[in-house]
């Protein structure tokens, strides 16, 4: 959105000076062939735009005092969060402007990735090649995504895409005001998380970096044998894999991961379902008393969420899109099994240290959880209910 003005320009400044930082993706090039695959999505005229934008940076600013109160955490967390918070940052975006900031933050995740694992920086074509992947990968989910937090830069910064934000709210026929308040308070609550747990950021980016380990050497998770002379095994095992999740209907992510990193993948799985659902569920918690429509919103909202068809459902089922509803729907089930029994005390356990994060069984079994951190017997003073 041209209206964005000194935002997005920061945000495309700021890409630029990392383009040449990161020797694994060209930000120009993710830029270059986004912009050819994303449309700009429904724009208001500019002082609607203007407008926009001022109500969005309001929503999210407002959805701190609503996301902590939801949360009731005690004084002294409260205040140590807001001071955390206050280091990050918030952006209205457009999707060209959203593409380049997740181009920056993957660049630092493979640049870190590989310092791990002492790889070299890759051929101008390797980097372009796999860049030009990226963009591709990024104008699919760019034409869709509401908003985003990034814990990967300094302080935080949370991302909400206008456009987009406009065309869903016109989709579901919801009341503006209140949908943009709704989006905005599930965002907040991904930076809170944060926050609340300092930790996360390092704790979620050595997974991610052992993950990634394997692709940035130049082989993938359940491969060994690379054919000779390919300059980029990791691009090639990609694209065949895609290939291979097309053919035979299942997610990218089934295709490449073997078993030995399984376990990685259930770990990974199980934290983001705690924060997406996490995030649901306190959207919803804010109440009509702040939101007057929130239920009408979050019925219309699900529908909408599980309606693709076509080409749009096969494109969900390849990029593990599907896998990720499905995070929001187990996540929530586990925060709202928790909250209902030992409230938002037991469950703000969870951010205290990685031992207190839930497996992917206990996400499932939400007993388990509450049996192993909240009632084990090194537990002296188990949270009450409130």
């Amino acid at each position: 959105m041209t209206t964005l003005g000194g935002h997005e320009q920061a945000a495309r400044e700021q890409a630029a000076g990392e383009s040449s930082a990161s020797g694994w993706v060209s930000v120009d090039a993710v830029r270059q062939t986004a912009a050819e695959l994303l449309g700009a999505g429904r724009l208001p005229g500019p002082a609607d735009a203007a407008a926009l934008v001022e109500e969005l940076r309001e929503d999210a600013e407002t959805a701190v005092d609503l996301v902590l109160t939801v949360m009731r955490m005690d004084t002294e967390t409260d205040t140590r969060i807001r001071r955390r918070l206050a280091e990050g940052s918030t952006l209205i975006v457009d999707r060209l402007s959203w593409v380049e900031a997740n181009a920056q933050s993957f660049g630092r995740v493979l640049a870190d990735a590989a310092a791990a694992t002492g790889t070299g920086d890759p051929s101008r074509t390797q980097r372009w090649a796999s860049s030009v992947e990226m963009g591709a990968a990024l104008a699919i989910v760019g034409s869709r995504v509401l908003g985003q937090f990034d814990p990967f830069t300094a302080g935080g910064r949370l991302l909400l895409v206008a456009p987009n934000i406009l065309t869903v709210e016109r989709e579901l026929k919801v009341p503006a005001r209140d949908f943009r308040l709704w989006v905005a308070v599930h965002e907040r609550t991904h930076h809170v998380q944060f926050a609340a747990a300092p930790w996360l950021q390092a704790h979620l980016q050595e997974r991610m970096q052992a993950f990634l380990a394997p692709v940035i050497a130049g082989g993938l998770p359940g491969t060994s044998d690379q054919p000779d002379g390919i300059e980029n095994p990791g691009l090639v095992e990609t694209l065949a894999a895609l290939a291979r999740a097309l053919r035979d209907d299942t997610s990218i992510i089934d295709t490449l991961i073997g078993p030995r990193h399984a376990e990685l993948l259930d770990e990974v799985t199980a934290l983001m379902s705690l924060l997406e659902g996490h995030a649901d569920v306190v959207m919803d918690a804010v109440g009509p008393g702040v939101i007057p429509s929130v239920r009408r919103i979050r019925a219309a909202f699900d529908t909408h969420r599980h309606s693709a068809t076509g080409i749009k459902a096969i494109i969900n089922r390849v990029l593990g899109i599907d896998e990720k509803l499905a995070q929001y729907t187990r996540g929530a089930a586990f925060v709202r099994a928790v909250v209902r029994t030992r409230g938002h005390a037991g469950l703000n356990r969870v951010w205290e240290s990685p031992g207190n994060l839930p497996s992917l069984h206990e996400i499932e079994h939400p007993a388990d959880w509450v049996a192993r951190v909240l009632d084990a017997p090194d537990n002296p003073n188990p949270p009450e209910q409130t």
